[in-house]
């Protein structure tokens, strides 16, 4: 890479964390993107795949709004089948593994010079991690969405204690516990502005998400109009695919979410003003002969 290294550990208000957001894109766009694709893609695309077979009936329904027939009513046995659970698994599992994927990019790429993280790098990293992360996911996940049957301002809350949690545990390579500990004492004080990045870099990733959604709906369309045979199944399985492409935006929301972190722990920490420090005079002073 030719571009100067971008330092990770350092203040960042609201507006530096996205304009830093879309440069570490820019900087890092092909190596990253390979890194991404190459260890995630495979499951993307079964999601999308998975996703697209089980929306079939949806499919269908559209097709039908298209062509001015009614929609059946599904019952409850309709809607959750064991492709419906298979699904949610299957994405599950994908997000997870995002996480972890761009999480040992960021690890690798502190630790690295001025040469952008391998393919080999970054898997293997993500092996390291991939399983206890996964695991906790489940625990953090269950937390999150039972905190919605109380109130919907400790969903919010949790969403966003939790949300660098990849982050600590990579980076730091701290336990479980510690890790849950650190989402905690991190966002204390940075709440609202945790909030507002978040919140923000969301929309962002959704905006681009819905784009996709918008194509498949207008093929779906297309498809009802242009054909009186049954091809629900055909764009079901073609616009999952292209749900491929909605997992990419989803970089926007992490990187954002990553670099917020190497804010909260600058503020709380100060390991990169150290750093800073003790790389005063370390540079190498050639000798000098004495001359007399």
């Amino acid at each position: 890479m030719d571009n100067q290294k971008m330092e990770l550990r350092k203040l960042r208000d609201f507006s530096e964390n996205l304009n830093d957001t879309f440069q570490f894109i820019k900087q890092e766009l092909k190596p990253l993107l390979a890194s991404f694709m190459a260890i995630c893609g495979v499951f993307i695309i079964l999601s999308g795949i998975v996703g697209g077979i089980y929306q079939q009936g949806s499919v269908k329904d559209i097709m039908q709004v298209f062509t001015g027939n009614k929609i059946k009513q599904k019952g409850i046995g309709e809607v959750f089948t064991g492709m419906y659970f298979l699904l949610i698994s299957v994405q599950f599992f994908s997000y997870v593994l995002m996480h972890v994927v761009l999480a040992a990019y960021f690890k690798i790429y502190e630790t690295k010079g001025k040469v952008s993280p391998t393919i080999e790098e970054v898997w293997d990293k993500t092996m390291q991690y991939i399983m206890p992360i996964f695991f906790f996911s489940i625990v953090v996940t269950t937390i999150t969405i039972i905190s919605i049957f109380f109130c919907i301002v400790p969903f919010f809350y949790f969403a966003v204690v939790f949300a660098p949690f990849t982050m600590i545990y990579v980076m730091e390579d701290c336990s479980i516990g510690r890790g849950f500990n650190r989402c905690f004492s991190l966002i204390k004080d940075n709440y609202w502005m945790s909030f507002a990045i978040y919140f923000v870099a969301y929309i962002i990733y959704a905006f681009g998400a819905s784009i996709i959604g918008a194509i498949v709906s207008i093929v779906a369309g297309l498809a009802a109009y242009l054909t009186t045979k049954d091809v629900s199944a055909t764009v079901a399985i073609v616009s999952g695919i292209l749900q491929v492409f909605t997992h990419v935006f989803y970089i926007i929301f992490f990187v954002s979410v990553a670099l917020n972190y190497f804010n909260l722990t600058e503020q709380l920490d100060g390991g990169g003003l150290l750093k800073r420090i003790d790389s005063i005079g370390a540079a190498e002073v050639p000798d000098v002969d004495e001359q007399y």
